[in-house]
């Protein structure tokens, strides 16, 4: 239902069609970009674990649009109006509900009781006693051991 939006507000949508792709880009002016695989709403940015990374790279932004231009012609398809779903009453209803649905869960969640990751600390590992073999002679070579 994104897709009737975006494609009827004049965004140009491209499907990637060679195998699943869970990452995510996003490129804004030439100077900034995010990667990542967290999805760009509410709900994924404040309950999922995930991670993306903001760069502000002028250099970076270039590659990274000029490969993903690339990807654009090579392996995805551009939606059309004739692609998306009739606008039909029981499909708009739907959408509605779940959309509703999907605003509240942040709240909803936070009436479940709390749990906390079991995260333990795990100490350094210890350092290896150098070898005799290993051991530079100071008097030969000025090394202080």
């Amino acid at each position: 239902m994104l897709y009737n939006y975006l494609v009827k507000g004049g965004v140009q949508v491209y499907e990637y069609r060679r195998r699943p792709l869970h990452g995510k880009v996003a490129l804004m002016d030439d100077h900034w970009a995010t990667v990542g695989s967290s999805n760009l709403d509410p709900l994924s940015l404040s309950l999922n674990l995930e991670a993306n990374l903001i760069i502000h790279d002028r250099t970076f932004n270039q590659t990274l649009r000029d490969n993903l231009q690339g990807i654009i012609v090579n392996d995805c398809k551009q939606v059309d109006e004739s692609m998306l779903p009739k606008r039909t009453w029981w499909n708009l209803s739907k959408s509605v509900l779940a959309f509703h649905f999907l605003r509240h869960f942040p709240a909803l969640v936070g009436w479940l009781p709390a749990h906390t990751p079991h995260l333990a600390q795990v100490p350094p590992p210890a350092q290896p006693e150098m070898e005799t073999q290993d051991r530079v002679d100071p008097e030969n070579t000025g090394v202080k051991p």
